[in-house]
């Protein structure tokens, strides 16, 4: 438990400590009118001590020596439930923090490895001890993975043999189907008397009572958690469904954002093969035009071939469209590495790029070839 947690343990137990007594002060004050002895709820029994001492006051039925005592503890009264709501919101948000960091720790992990990850993370950040992710595919339920607490191992609480194999028609589960349509959380406190569970795992599993959440992604439910207290006698209550319903919200999130990631570094990979195949291809149709022109004539000296129009305009002629491309970068005085990260290629594109374009222009270095392409954009 964080120190932030245990603060707020020790605030609420000196919180009903003092709503017991509050109630018994009003209890004396009120006589035979009022039992506190009747709620077991310490904040009911302050709420409705508040209320039979205000209605008191009010219709004169307590005696003068009393009233001024029933009016000061009204007001420490009123200033208590102001205590416990405070404490209630303090608590709500650290379990809620608590919740989104053990969403946010499975960021981390490829989608498949989150999946199989998230009924631990159930376990150890919520108050459970037994929780299990499943698939919504269709009208088809897959449970994926069962996680249980490591005293339940080995016992008949470990139905993870049956959740291995397990698929099952959404036909045959009314409660998972309204999960899926209606999209909000469940507790069942009674899995046995429910009309709507699927008694096939409510056997196997021997829960006597669990919540439920769907895992909703862009507006439609790919799955679904489950979770529960094996062993304990209290029923689970609407906090822990709230609790599990918002873990589902965040892991919603956090798997959106690995498939994202996953699709883009995929798109990348295959626009990489896409332009290396590209490359390759312009290169085999730069070969088989070099085959057919005629051999360059090896006694034209670089400075006729600069100021011959011919020659200038050779350089659109001959050049393919990336060829031309890279020599603008050249002209610039741009390094081989330059070029590449300009027009996202590898370098030894570049190079293969360049020595084609020195060859098909029939000068001897990249200066050259920058020279012609200037004199060329001059004309």
């Amino acid at each position: 438990m964080s120190r932030t947690a245990q603060s707020v343990a020790v605030r609420d137990e000196g919180l009903v400590q003092h709503a017991h007594e509050y109630v018994e002060l009003a209890a004396k004050i009120l006589g035979l009118g009022f039992r506190a002895c009747s709620f077991n709820d310490a904040y009911v029994a302050l709420a409705a001590a508040r209320h039979q001492l205000g209605d008191a006051l009010t219709e004169g039925r307590l005696p003068e020596a009393d009233i001024e005592e029933a009016c000061f503890l009204l007001v420490r009264i009123e200033e208590h439930q102001e205590r416990c709501a405070e404490s209630a919101a303090i608590s709500r948000a650290a379990e809620l923090r608590a919740v989104h960091d053990a969403a946010a720790g499975l960021r981390d992990l490829a989608s498949d490895d989150i999946v199989q990850a998230a009924p631990l993370a159930i376990c150890s950040a919520l108050p459970f001890a037994r929780a299990m992710i499943s698939a919504i595919s269709g009208s088809l339920w897959r449970p994926q993975r069962l996680h249980v607490q490591p005293e339940f191992d080995g016992s008949p609480m470990d139905f993870s043999y049956f959740v291995d194999s397990a698929k099952f028609s959404l036909s045959e589960a009314r409660l998972e189907t309204e999960l899926v349509r209606r999209r909000v959380p469940a507790l069942v406190p009674a899995p046995a008397d429910d009309d709507r569970t699927f008694k096939e795992i409510v056997a196997v599993s021997r829960c006597s009572s669990y919540v439920a959440a769907p895992i909703v992604s862009k507006g439609r439910v790919i799955g679904l958690v489950h979770a529960d207290r094996p062993g304990v006698r209290d029923s689970l209550d609407p906090d822990d469904r709230d609790r599990l319903d918002a873990f589902a919200t965040f892991f919603a999130l956090v798997y959106e954002q690995a498939v994202l990631r996953e699709r883009i570094c995929a798109q990348r990979t295959r626009l990489a093969a896409s332009f290396d195949a590209t490359d390759s291809m312009l290169e085999r149709m730069q070969k088989t035009e070099l085959g057919l022109r005629p051999p360059p004539d090896v006694r034209s000296s670089v400075p006729r071939r600069i100021v011959d129009e011919t020659s200038a305009v050779e350089v659109n002629a001959v050049l393919t469209f990336r060829e031309r491309e890279i020599l603008s970068h050249i002209a610039t005085g741009a390094t081989n590495n330059q070029i590449a990260q300009t027009l996202v290629i590898s370098e030894g594109t570049v190079k293969s790029h360049v020595k084609h374009i020195l060859k098909k222009l029939r000068v001897p270095t990249r200066a050259a070839a920058a020279v012609l392409y200037s004199h060329q954009n001059r004309r």
